[in-house]
């Protein structure tokens, strides 16, 4: 922590993956939070000497605050994930980008994807140090504004390093309604103009930190610095008693916590065991709620584009929302029903054409929780 707050600003070389397979890979050299210079693969020579560090782009991760139950475990985090990505965790790369006030912020991403990115920097030249996601990259906006990032076919935004938005093209002009109306700094182009603290930042890869060079042995103390090492040692000694009783006091209080969330436990293990079943409920009924307003969003960007439809009903009973549409305008195809549902992780599963210009449409959201 110290060091981080030492930190001086630094040279990078940072490199972003093409975002379609015959595309070109993009760099930008960065020093003392500006932007130096940017282009497309190769940078000049002298450049690849600099650290480098991987940008994940927007679209390849996603951002959470979850409440983190006491005693979970660095490699439990990919569980918390486990059923919404539908494959193993051990196929998911979560990396932790702060913890406080009981959440955890975390960056999700595909391990196998990151792996082969890496691989190609390596094949690049370029000696991957460190590793950020793309709206990192902006700088915080200060309360109740946000920044925004407008680039080709994508609109990022960052209103809190805790509260970010992503929003491609395709979902239509019309944000989120908490969204919407935020003032700020708008920002344009391939990469932001002006860029966050990147040695303040925490890096989303694992085993990217630079290996710590050891310190020369210091001479012997003297009179005076043994008696502020004392000093120091009655302090800490005091401290540590006080965080002590603190902390048998919190048990206790934890105790009741999980009795009035999880019910009563004869063992810690009954406990975490309800305590994992009560996470894995709230997670998954989370995510489902997100889904909802994925798709809720999607049918309102095509509302807008289809004014003669309107909506008749709208029900959801757990695992399907189902949905009744009004028009007198052409009937539209089904592809634009699968794509609403593809960007929200749901699957449409039929159309029922109703009385006159009615549609009936339903959307599976999966196991109902």
């Amino acid at each position: 922590m110290f060091e981080r707050l030492r930190a001086k600003p630094r040279e990078w070389l940072l490199v972003r993956p093409p975002a379609t397979a015959e595309g070109p890979w993009q760099w930008l050299h960065y020093s003392a939070q500006q932007a130096c210079a940017s282009g497309v693969w190769p940078p000049p020579p002298a450049l690849l000497q600099l650290p480098g560090a991987l940008i994940i782009p927007a679209l390849d991760c996603s951002h959470f605050c979850l409440p983190a139950p006491p005693g979970l475990k660095r490699h439990e985090w990919p569980q918390l994930f486990e059923e919404y990505a539908q494959q193993p965790a051990e196929a998911l790369l979560v990396s932790c980008l702060s913890r406080e006030a009981g959440q955890l912020e975390l960056l999700v991403m595909q391990r196998e994807q990151v792996q082969h990115w890496l691989a190609e920097c390596a094949a690049l030249g370029v000696q991957i140090t460190h590793g950020w996601a793309e709206v990192q990259l902006l700088p915080n906006a200060e309360p109740g504004h946000a920044v925004r990032w407008q680039r080709e076919q994508l609109l990022c935004l960052k209103a809190h390093s805790r509260q970010w938005l992503v929003w491609p093209s395709v979902l239509g002009e019309r944000l989120p309604q908490a969204w919407r109306d935020l003032p700020g700094e708008t920002l344009a182009g391939d990469w932001p103009s002006r860029l966050a603290r990147l040695e303040q930042l925490p890096s989303v890869l694992e085993g990217s930190r630079p290996t710590r060079v050891r310190a020369q042995r210091a001479p012997l103390m003297n009179r005076l610095q043994r008696h502020l090492l004392l000093g120091c040692v009655v302090l800490a000694t005091c401290w540590s008693a006080v965080y002590l009783l603190q902390s048998l006091r919190q048990i206790d209080v934890w105790k009741t916590q999980v009795r009035a969330v999880a019910g009563p436990a004869s063992n810690p293990q009954q406990a975490r065991t309800a305590l994992a079943r009560v996470q894995g409920e709230a997670t998954e009924w989370q995510v489902r709620q997100q889904k909802i307003v994925a798709l809720e969003q999607g049918l309102s960007a095509w509302l807008q584009q289809q004014p003669g439809w309107s909506v008749m009903s709208m029900a959801f009973d757990g695992k399907h929302w189902r949905l009744g549409l009004r028009g007198n305008g052409p009937r539209p195809e089904p592809a634009q029903w699968q794509a609403i549902a593809q960007l929200a992780g749901a699957q449409w599963t039929d159309e029922v054409q109703g009385v006159g210009v009615q549609l009936h449409l339903s959307f599976d959201l999966g196991e109902q929780p």
